[in-house]
């Protein structure tokens, strides 16, 4: 379950799918201080615990004032649930800030987004000068000092500015030290608020992006775990079918009539609504003829591997 913890943020970031600041909280409140977040905690208690995870969102999570205290009343009324943060990890380039978050609680997660292998093209995604140095700066922290059951992910979001350095956002991960990391997620960009708002910027579409995966595909292997999020089965070349993952919500894809005539509709999440509106309705195919598929089991990460054919 969510819990948006700010809508303040320290990045203007192209693509955010947030709106505008001010937004309300789900309860309709503008307020984020630590009062009114704990209120709304004790209030919605039954929901949150019947998850198994909060995710901490924003805004930016970590630049609330209140963000360790809210961070501790989480760890205290909710130890079961693992406390997930979604984070640009700028503040982290603070060593002792990040000594004390990951002090906290053993039961937690963390996110960070890099939106490209340097300086120049992770900042012009942020529009906010140096912010690919300290969010570098943080991620190095937290690996420093993560104990062995915390997690640490990196996100990387393809959209117009970025799909060209899919393969170079990777290699920059490995040769930095940084391919320790738990998990990589690769996500095709949500054309919502901002990113629609600078839609000339980040507009891209699954045909172009696909020469880069695949140019990127031999490196995948080279991490723990690294995911495909919101990239229908057919826009991907076959070997990467066991790195695709289903994460949206069911009411926010669609499967267009040549989707049905395709053998692993079942296996595959379909294309988002808000692609289709912004983007085209072009590139997308059945795939009628058999492929050495194993499937997992599992509705999020349907595709374990793929038979050498």
């Amino acid at each position: 379950m969510d819990l948006c913890v700010y809508d303040k943020c320290n990045n203007q970031c192209l693509q955010c799918t947030n709106p505008d600041s001010p937004w309300p909280a789900w309860d309709g409140s503008f307020d984020y201080d630590y009062d009114s977040i704990t209120k709304r905690l004790r209030k919605d208690k039954a929901k949150f615990l019947a998850d198994d995870s909060i995710y901490l969102t924003g805004g930016e999570p970590t630049i609330h004032p209140d963000f360790l205290e809210i961070l501790k009343y989480l760890a205290s009324n909710f130890p079961k649930q693992r406390i997930k943060l979604l984070t640009n990890g700028r503040r982290f380039m603070y060593e002792d800030f990040a000594r004390q978050v990951l002090r906290i609680n053993d039961n937690f997660e963390i996110d960070l987004s890099i939106y490209g292998p340097d300086e120049t093209a992770h900042d012009k995604v942020t529009r906010s000068r140096g912010s690919f140095r300290q969010t570098i700066a943080g991620l190095r922290n937290i690996l420093n000092l993560k104990n062995r059951k915390q997690v640490i992910g990196v996100r990387f979001i393809v959209t117009g500015l970025s799909y060209k350095h899919i393969g170079d956002f990777l290699e920059m991960l490995l040769a930095g030290g940084f391919g320790t990391v738990d998990r990589v997620i690769i996500v095709f960009w949500e054309a919502e608020a901002q990113a629609v708002k600078n839609l000339k910027e980040t507009k891209v579409d699954f045909r172009k992006t696909r020469p880069y995966l695949d140019k990127a595909l031999p490196l995948f292997g080279k991490f723990r775990d690294l995911r495909l999020y919101h990239f229908p089965l057919c826009t991907l070349p076959v070997r990467a079918w066991p790195y695709a993952w289903r994460t949206l919500p069911a009411h926010e894809v669609t499967f267009l009539p040549v989707c049905h005539e395709c053998l692993y509709k079942d296996l595959c999440l379909g294309v988002q609504k808000t692609y289709l509106k912004y983007v085209d309705r072009e590139g997308f195919a059945a795939l009628k003829r058999p492929i050495g598929v194993e499937e997992s089991g599992d509705f999020y990460k349907p595709i374990k591997g793929i038979s050498k054919r």
